[in-house]
């Protein structure tokens, strides 16, 4: 008899701690980590190290392996505010911490920062107008000019006969297709006709049946970065 009223005295405090052990949790949704420190009144998750809030040590995301900025892999899904540290370089992604906008990636903390003007010329480059040139179809009477590609070559430097750099010298950025915007502030209207301009930098254009050249026979092409 004193053995039933034992085990269910024990029965009796193991549920009481389990409810006091589930209200102190429903309470303290908050939490600290790296202290025993209570964490801030405004924070989900409050990561301190000691009293004084200093630390030794900081927050490192997952790392993982995206593939583009338009595909999940590795995720499973698009989830708005996920936020990862990306190691690759494939595609349009570069090593660099980037977040989810429910869509696809974007990179936190681009290339185009406090080093790369907010919007820049692109290198010169020859817009031809001869019919025999491999940009014009015949069949649309149009010519087809990929300036991005003109610019990632020319900034790529990737002719090594074709570019010189100082001893010292590094690289140049090459910021993604989609990571800047394009304009022509300037044509000669009295050469160049129905131009089109894409959102990754494709020019298309006609000519007038009759033209002539002269020293206002070009176009200003100018990239914004987004």
């Amino acid at each position: 008899m004193n053995k039933m009223k034992t085990a269910n005295n024990m029965k009796k405090k193991a549920t009481l701690f389990c409810l006091i052990c589930f209200f102190t949790c429903a309470v303290h949704a908050q939490v600290t980590i790296g202290s025993g420190e209570a964490p801030n009144a405004d924070a989900l998750l409050d990561l301190t190290e000691n009293r004084a809030g200093t630390s030794t040590k900081g927050l490192l995301l997952p790392r993982v392996s995206l593939s583009s900025t338009a595909l999940t892999s590795p995720l499973s899904a698009h989830v708005a505010g996920m936020t990862v540290y990306n190691t690759a370089t494939t595609g349009d992604v570069t090593p660099g911490y980037y977040y989810n906008d429910g869509t696809k990636w974007v990179k936190l903390f681009p290339e185009a920062s406090s080093v790369t003007p907010k919007f820049f010329y692109m290198p010169s480059v020859v817009l031809p107008t001869d019919t025999a040139d491999s940009s014009y179809n015949p069949a649309t009477q149009e010519f087809t000019i990929d300036l991005y590609a003109l610019y990632g070559e020319q900034f790529g430097l990737i002719n090594p006969a074709s570019f010189i750099k100082g001893a010292g010298a590094t690289t140049l950025p090459v910021l993604a297709n989609n990571a800047l915007e394009y304009f022509i502030t300037y044509y000669d209207n009295t050469v160049f006709q129905n131009i089109t301009l894409s959102d990754t930098g494709v020019l298309k254009y006609k000519l007038f049946p009759k033209f002539t050249y002269s020293e206002k026979t070009f176009m200003n092409v100018v990239f914004k970065v987004k």
